[in-house]
């Protein structure tokens, strides 16, 4: 990525945040106040009270600290957690238009990750925390922060529960459809049954096959698939998409590409794309560099992902599977 890229953005990042906290601080601050002083309500120390009664009749000190201090720590992640979900919907819809066509909000349908094969389980139960939407060389994309399960319920009680994902999932979709599923692996996230008809592909970059499995779809005794995964997956590619795995600082990741389907699933226990604490100067603009890094890494690498995809797949409708298949040429 372009060290002037990322300086041209942060530079927008500063003024755009400048810009709306001159018109926005008064009225935050007097919300940050307003939470703040929930923590100290008369709920709150009606329930602080009855800890420390409960812990005197039990003549137990250290217990009463000990109790105070988690009732007192869980009301205040609740109540910044709320504090933070109002500012984030005035704040983040205006903050993303830096990177271009991008929305705050979105959703990816339960048929994308059914369709991925990325689970072993129906993705049935969905919940989903931050999450954006854009369009990028006419291609639509979402990014949403998501924790993902199959539930089993049975008279109102649930039977069954498999946790499948936590993370960060990106899709977006081609222009064109591919004839052959493309199915990408992190070496630790192997599968424990995986579905018939699919070969292991070795890709050019040696590196890149240190850490991913690659499977590619079987097509009636022909080349084809390994020659679309080939022309789809070039160097930059490959290097763009480890990059992704880099700049999050997680070590599983999953993608499939379905037709035009492109799914990719970075999985980590992280709150991402989180503001300044409760506690905090909301004005502190030190405090959102972590939040303009997380976004300029998903937003500017999808991107390069997007275009390198498009431009690479649009080349190999046009010439290459006509040289490969009139030279009867076969992957090995």
């Amino acid at each position: 990525m372009p060290i002037n890229c990322i300086d041209k953005y942060k530079n927008n990042f500063a003024i755009k945040f400048a810009n709306l906290m001159e018109g926005n601080l008064p009225r935050w601050k007097r919300l940050q106040m307003k939470c703040i002083k929930k923590i100290f309500s008369l709920r709150s120390c009606i329930l602080y009270c009855v800890i420390i009664i409960f812990c005197l009749l039990m003549k137990n000190v250290i217990v009463l600290f000990i109790m105070l201090f988690i009732v007192i720590l869980d009301n205040l992640k609740r109540i910044n957690k709320s504090y933070q979900r109002k500012i984030k919907h005035e704040l983040f819809p205006k903050l993303v238009k830096i990177f271009g066509d991008v929305n705050y909000g979105g959703t990816i349908p339960f048929k994308i990750y059914d369709e991925s094969m990325l689970f072993k389980q129906e993705a049935n139960s969905i919940q989903k925390d931050d999450s954006f939407n854009g369009t990028y060389k006419n291609v639509p994309f979402t990014i949403v922060e998501t924790d993902i399960n199959y539930t089993e319920w049975k008279n109102n009680k649930l039977e069954k529960y498999e946790h499948l994902f936590k993370g960060i999932a990106m899709h977006f979709e081609m222009h064109k459809k591919i004839k052959s599923k493309v199915l990408i692996y992190s070496k630790n996230l192997i599968p424990d049954k995986f579905p018939n008809g699919f070969e292991k592909v070795e890709m050019e970059l040696e590196s890149f096959n240190k850490k991913y499995n690659v499977y590619v779809e079987k097509m009636h005794q022909t080349a084809e698939g390994q020659i679309e995964a080939r022309y789809l997956f070039n160097t930059l590619f490959l290097e763009r998409f480890m990059q992704l795995q880099t700049s999050f600082k997680v070590d599983k990741i999953r993608c499939s590409i379905c037709e035009n389907s492109v799914l990719i699933l970075l999985e980590t226990k992280k709150d991402l794309f989180e503001m300044n604490h409760l506690l905090n100067r909301i004005d502190d603009i030190n405090q959102y560099k972590y939040l303009f890094d997380e976004f300029a890494s998903i937003f500017l690498l999808l991107k390069f992902l997007i275009y390198q995809v498009v431009r690479d797949y649009n080349n190999f409708l046009s010439s290459a599977v006509h040289i490969f298949v009139a030279n009867n040429i076969v992957f090995r």
